[in-house]
């Protein structure tokens, strides 16, 4: 598709939203129509999603930013390339969309854009930020299409990676070898404990023929390396200091990933000491949604649509669904039927009820997200309240699993801490704002600061007793290499060499 043509379709989805879209629902905060101020439009949007819980946020809202960001970058792309006789668009003039868009069916360019250009920078930023932020709602093929079109007009492996040592297992995890479908539901349903998949993903594209282990391929998908990406800068989610920013693909992977075309580097040492390592990790990221053209490169184990069972009663994933449940039941309680007597309920709750627990229709597709970094990339030990199969599309990773029924005393599971938005939740540039978060999926016990120094044993028994004494497993698992983790497993993961992973999480 040409960019002309992208542009035509994006401002007629933009200026015709249908008449169910929530968009409508901002107009009486707007104080001057999207087309006719897309920057007031695009700073009052933005003011209403640094609402802390992000979840809390409207969807008119999330709505609202996404056209005008598209808008925005529509504008700054006509302007530059020469597409209107209407005047420098980018610097907020009012718009005549109609007359806008058969001006733009009438422009054909003839020449391609200087991949050089300082304005594709705005331009990417402006539409990943959408996608970061919101989501896109109802606009992801929109941006994808404009991306995709900016990238085709400016259109004309990895050696030397660095590792830590591999880990001596004690405890190994169970592996299999191309099993059957049957043979890992069996495993799911029955068995019920982690498992290592070996040669099930060699047909994958992003192991041969689109390889993820080229820095060039990830240049390509990424615009030259301008699409942003939001990456944890520190080495975990639990450490002082760390922290969450938006960055340029090309910053994250200079700075954490690749020495130019050398290989994969080691992290970064802070200077003022040089034994503490700073990693960059793009974690738990919806990169393939963001970036669709990567989507292509994988594909979804079939047995993630197996129907699994659900966490073990008693468990502490049990204990949190369930209170889930129970709050969701009390806030769709409605006000009391005056016709039913007392205490009574309606004839038809309990079957709503039901209704609301069972699934329709078939599975849907599981939660997929990618995790990229160099090594020493750690996630804390935690647990998920879904199934997860991880797969090691390039790199290495060393992990070590403990079970739902660990007790208490021996994992020492966090409580409600307080943290800021800017910290662990919201959009990664929010202003920061304390809430209280409840980080009780997470242990206290630091696994890596164990694996490094073992000999320790006494300082860590009275810093988490009985820890070292609770059973686990543990694998090293290797590029083409997937772990099926069960809900409520405990798990602490840590990069040997840098590398890509994808995860699918479903229940």
């Amino acid at each position: 598709m040409s960019v002309s043509n992208a542009v035509t379709r994006a401002l007629s989805a933009i200026s015709n939203p249908t008449l169910d879209d929530p968009i409508h629902q901002c107009s009486d905060q707007l104080t001057n129509p999207l087309l006719n101020d897309v920057n007031g439009a695009l700073e009052l949007a933005d003011a209403k999603l640094r609402v802390f819980p992000f979840k809390d946020v409207q969807t008119c809202w999330r709505r609202l930013y996404t056209d005008a960001s598209i808008l925005k970058a529509c504008l700054i792309i006509i302007s530059r390339c020469g597409l209107s006789q209407q005047g420098d668009l980018a610097h907020g003039h009012e718009i005549n969309a109609s007359e806008l868009i058969q001006e733009l069916q009438d422009v054909e360019m003839e020449t391609g854009i200087d991949p050089q250009a300082a304005w594709l920078d705005e331009v990417v930023h402006t539409l990943d930020r959408a996608l970061i932020m919101t989501g896109a709602p109802r606009r992801e093929a929109v941006i994808e299409s404009l991306l995709g079109a900016l990238q085709e007009a400016t259109e004309g492996n990895s050696e030397g990676e660095e590792s830590t040592g591999q880990p001596h297992l004690e405890h190994p995890v169970t592996r299999l070898s191309a099993p059957s479908f049957e043979e890992i539901q069996d495993h799911i349903e029955e068995v019920r404990t982690p498992l290592v998949i070996t040669d099930a993903v060699d047909h994958w594209p992003a192991m041969s023929t689109r390889p993820w282990k080229s820095r060039d391929y990830w240049w390509g998908r990424t615009f030259g390396g301008r699409r942003l990406v939001p990456v944890e800068v520190g080495r975990s989610y639990t450490d002082e200091g760390w922290g969450q920013k938006i960055m340029e693909f090309r910053e994250f992977a200079d700075t954490y990933i690749w020495n130019g075309d050398l290989g994969i580097k080691s992290p970064q040492k802070k200077a003022n000491n040089p034994e503490v390592h700073e990693t960059g990790y793009l974690a738990q990221h919806d990169l393939l949604s963001q970036i669709p053209a990567l989507r292509k490169d994988i594909g979804i184990p079939d047995y993630c649509f197996i129907d699994p069972p659900g966490p073990e009663p008693g468990t502490p994933v049990y204990e949190s669904k369930q209170r889930e449940r129970d709050a969701r039941k009390e806030s769709q309680k409605g006000p009391a039927d005056p016709d039913l007597p007392a205490g009574a309920s309606s004839p038809n709750a309990e079957d709503n009820e039901l209704d609301a627990e069972s699934p329709v229709g078939i599975p849907s597709n599981p939660i997929i997200n990618t995790w990229m970094g160099p090594l020493w990339t750690i996630s804390p030990l935690h647990h998920d309240p879904y199934h997860n199969v991880l797969v090691q599309v390039v790199g290495t990773k060393y992990i070590r699993l403990y079970s739902p029924r660990t007790p208490a005393s021996q994992i020492h599971p966090r409580g409600k801490e307080v943290v800021t938005s800017s910290e662990k939740g919201g959009p990664p540039d929010a202003n920061p704002s304390e809430k209280l978060i409840d980080m009780s999926n997470t242990s206290k016990v630091d696994v890596a600061a164990i694996e490094l120094s073992p000999a320790e044993a006494d300082q860590w028994e009275e810093l988490w007793p009985g820890f070292l004494q609770a059973p686990y497993v543990e694998t090293v698992l290797h590029e083409g290499e997937s772990l099926y983790i069960p809900v409520g497993w405990w798990h602490y993961v840590r990069g040997l060499r840098g590398g890509v992973s994808v995860s699918f999480w479903w229940e």
